[in-house]
């Protein structure tokens, strides 16, 4: 089950049900497999004229590896084109939005604790 906390979104291809999350792993394995920063990445992504199908599988199957590791970047693809690009796309902008929305609303303070640092969407490059 997806948690919009935590950045989960689930979709459906085929008779599968898939959740993807852009944790801090899931962004690492970004910046390694695609050899720079995640806002450059966010940037490129959300330029059509810059965006490289190579990005969008990459960052696709990044945000799988949580829940299901066993998805190979050929399997990726595949997920890719069974849903259609401009899905994948969708699937993949509404899961970096969560991953970089601002969470304390969604945890009470308790009595005398600090506010966490604030976390923005700002630099993701995704629209809302």
């Amino acid at each position: 089950m997806a948690n919009k906390f935590k950045g989960d979104v689930s979709f459906e291809s085929g008779e599968k049900t898939y959740t993807m999350r852009f944790s801090a792993n899931a962004l690492c394995e970004i910046e390694e497999a695609l050899g720079m920063g995640i806002n450059t990445v966010s940037n490129l992504l959300a330029d059509k004229e810059t965006m490289r199908l190579k990005m969008v599988r990459v960052v696709f199957w990044a945000g799988l590896r949580d829940h299901h590791p066993e998805t190979t970047l050929h399997q990726a693809g595949e997920i890719i084109t069974d849903l259609s690009l401009g899905e994948a796309m969708l699937l993949v902008s509404k899961a970096f939005q969560l991953a970089f929305q601002d969470n304390s609303q969604a945890h009470p303070q308790k009595p005398g604790q600090k506010s966490p640092a604030t976390k923005s969407a700002a630099g993701t490059g995704l629209q809302s």
